[in-house]
């Protein structure tokens, strides 16, 4: 049987609902080859995740999902095999997660402002974590604004929704320039959410990711159709470049999506991880 990763899910650090200890201990259980723990514009769950791993004999590489900006597109970079416990790293995505916060926190005043029943104090139970779109539509699913967090985020909360707020954000180049100074490798992740409006627009731009200094791209993703895997393993081949991929896991805020499967049919292989480790032992 072939040997499975999953290279992209959340915990409470950022706006997943498992702590990082159980987010391992699930990947134990699911027997995943290697887990990496991507959370949102922060490494605060790193340490404890790494810690359990070792504990219960989990093999956990420890990331980061990084949002960028370019052509008006959000581009989200995922970073695998972090030396996070380096202090100017820390330091620097510590700045990236107060530009979360800060637009965050304007979103929801202008929720405020247009007549939402929601409230500062409503946040004060994600103290903790660094705040997201998806603990905003936590709220607006509480009082009955929208059926699900997903919805919540594609209507009021996405570009052009009633409540959304521009964040400053890195360049794609900025953010791979980021993680290969932590020693990490960089990725383009879920490419087929970059345009959603225009397929060839967002291969375009996942180009120009990796003429930016990315090392690859997610081929494997709990969304992708047919044409979508098609067309990401096609810009690999032209590049040459490493693959990943991951069920984006979020527990009970994604409904229906499970860690290392996705939606039911993600295989994630683990030999992705080796051809990292290889490229890593070339760098040295």
């Amino acid at each position: 049987m072939m040997s499975l990763c999953d290279l992209h899910a959340h915990t409470t650090a950022s706006d997943g609902s498992y702590t990082p200890e159980e987010l391992v201990r699930y990947a134990k259980e699911k027997g995943l080859g290697a887990v990496a723990v991507t959370d949102h514009d922060t490494i605060d769950g790193l340490e404890r995740a790494v810690r359990e791993g070792q504990r219960i004999g989990q093999r956990v590489i420890p990331g980061i999902e990084i949002t960028t900006g370019l052509e008006g597109c959000e581009i989200h970079m995922v970073g695998l095999f972090l030396r996070f416990q380096e202090l100017a790293f820390q330091d620097r995505v510590a700045k990236l997660a107060k530009t979360r916060d800060v637009r965050n926190e304007r979103m929801v005043q202008k929720l405020i402002d247009l007549g939402f029943r929601i409230s500062f104090d409503d946040l004060k139970r994600f103290e903790g974590s660094v705040l997201t779109k998806a603990h905003i539509g936590q709220l607006l699913v509480e009082r009955g604004y929208a059926p699900d967090v997903p919805a919540a985020m594609n209507t009021s909360l996405r570009r052009g929704g009633v409540a959304y707020i521009e964040r400053e954000t890195p360049t794609p180049k900025e953010a791979a320039s980021l993680i290969h100074e932590a020693g990490g490798l960089a990725f383009v992740a879920h490419t087929n959410q970059i345009d959603k409006a225009d397929r060839d627009h967002s291969c375009a731009i996942c180009r120009q990711a990796l003429q930016m200094g990315a090392d690859g791209l997610e081929t494997r993703y709990c969304e992708f159709d047919d044409d979508w895997r098609s067309r990401t393993e096609a810009i690999a081949r032209e590049f040459s470049c490493l693959r990943s991929g991951g069920s984006d896991f979020h527990g009970a805020y994604k409904q229906s999506l499970d860690l290392m499967t996705g939606y039911g049919d993600l295989e994630v292989p683990y030999a992705f991880v080796e051809a990292m480790e290889a490229r890593l032992s070339a760098n040295v």
